[in-house]
C-alpha cells in the first residue's frame, strides 16, 4: 500500500508519480520531473541557433522543484498528464522509491505540499530536532512569487533532494 513522499510508477503511464495523499483506497499523486544538467549553450551566429557546447549543473537559484515544474489550477496538463489526481490504489504497479523518513540535512532541498501556496521547495539552513528551517523559493509557474525562511515539521516535507547539497554555502546561498 503506497503511503505519503513514495514515488510510484502508475498503470498506463510513463512518468513516476509522487503520492501527496492517501484516502482508504484512492491515492492522490502527481508527476515526478527528474532533475537534469543544463544544457550550456552558446549563439551561434552561422546557424542563426544556439549550440549545446555541454552541460552544466543549474545554479541553486535556478533549480527549483525536485518533483515538478508547476503547481498552478489554471494549467492542469503537462506532458499529457493530469497534474494531481486520484486513482484507485489497485492502478498503482510499483513503488519505485519509497517515502523518506530521515531527517533532511543542511544544504538539501525540501520539497512541501502547501495549503495555501501550493508546492513549495526550499534549501535547509538548519535542523532543530524535527523542525526544518528553509529559505523557501516558489517555482516558475506558481500560485505566488518570492522567496522567504519558513520553519516546517519534517513529516510535512514529502521529498528530499541532495542533488545540489554540494553547492551549498551558507553565506551565499540564495543571496540571503
Amino acid at each position: 500500500m503506497p503511503k505519503r513522499g513514495d514515488i510510484v510508477t502508475v498503470e498506463g503511464e510513463e512518468l513516476e508519480f509522487v503520492v501527496f495523499e492517501v484516502r482508504g483506497d484512492q491515492v492522490g499523486i502527481f508527476p515526478r520531473y527528474l532533475v537534469e544538467d543544463v544544457d550550456d549553450k552558446i549563439w551561434d551566429e552561422s546557424e542563426l541557433d544556439w549550440r549545446v557546447i555541454g552541460k552544466r549543473p543549474s545554479q541553486l537559484s535556478e533549480w527549483y522543484n525536485p518533483a515538478a515544474r508547476f503547481d498552478n489550477e489554471e494549467a492542469v496538463v503537462k506532458y499529457g498528464v493530469t497534474f494531481r489526481q486520484f486513482i484507485s490504489t489497485d492502478k498503482v504497479l510499483e513503488i519505485t522509491q519509497p517515502a523518506q523518513d530521515l531527517l533532511p540535512e543542511i544544504g538539501q532541498w525540501v520539497l512541501v505540499d502547501d495549503e495555501d501556496q501550493g508546492l513549495i521547495c526550499g534549501v535547509v539552513r538548519k535542523v532543530d530536532g524535527t523542525d526544518v528551517h528553509a529559505h523557501f523559493v516558489h517555482h516558475k509557474c506558481a500560485k505566488k512569487t518570492g522567496h522567504w525562511k519558513q520553519v516546517v515539521e519534517s513529516s510535512e516535507v514529502l521529498l528530499v533532494d541532495a542533488t545540489y547539497q554540494q553547492m551549498y554555502d551558507k553565506d551565499s546561498a540564495l543571496n540571503e
